[in-house]
């Protein structure tokens, strides 16, 4: 048999090669596309969740950062010869070395700029020539904690009386009080600090 025959025979006995045609291909292309939406949205949203887990960590790092450095303030609270213990509800200020100075620190809450404020005042700076010291403070406050809904203080003491210890709003008087509280709210969180003071 010529050669001829046998290439033709061979090319009849093929089946002629499929295409995908345009539907399929326009269903092919829906699919992945539906598909693709799908992953990215699901990563996408985890992401976001992660993102906002890694604030919030954040946050309250720094907060404990700010609530140990408040800690460490009033611990070393020195007693002067001069009373510089003064508590209020939304303010506490009292005697400490900062930078190997002599100073009066102030925490004040700032409803205005919704801060826990602080205020370093040399005492050479707030002494009268009479001797006494100035209520009114000479240092600008610095934003100690931002974004601050609510700031209290409040003081704990023994109540000779009925012999328990109790909390109070104010403290004025010329000893120091057992321990502080800080009540503070950022954002939706809410937290207490306790510190308790050197005795002498």
């Amino acid at each position: 048999m010529p050669l001829f025959p046998l290439i033709f025979l061979n090319i009849k006995k093929r089946k002629p090669a499929r295409a995908f045609s345009l539907v399929e291909l326009l269903i092919a292309v829906s699919i992945f596309a539906v598909v693709s939406i799908a992953v990215y949205s699901t990563f996408s949203s985890g992401l976001d969740v992660l993102r906002k887990v890694k604030n919030i960590d954040l946050a309250q790092q720094m907060f404990l950062l700010k609530q140990e450095r408040f800690a460490k303030d009033l611990r070393q609270t020195v007693l002067l010869r001069k009373p510089l213990f003064l508590g209020l509800k939304d303010k506490v200020s009292f005697g400490a070395i900062v930078n190997d100075w002599p100073c009066r620190l102030t925490y004040a809450f700032d409803n205005s700029t919704q801060s826990l404020t602080r205020n370093t005042d040399k005492l050479s700076d707030i002494l009268t020539s009479e001797g006494k010291i100035e209520v009114e403070s000479k240092s600008k406050p610095t934003v100690f904690i931002p974004k601050v809904k609510k700031a209290e203080f409040s003081y704990l003491y023994l109540d000779l009386k009925k012999n328990v210890y109790s909390w109070t709003e104010e403290w004025k008087e010329k000893f120091l009080p057992l321990a502080v509280k800080l009540n503070i709210s950022i954002g939706n969180q809410d937290y207490a600090t306790t510190v308790f003071l050197p005795t002498a």
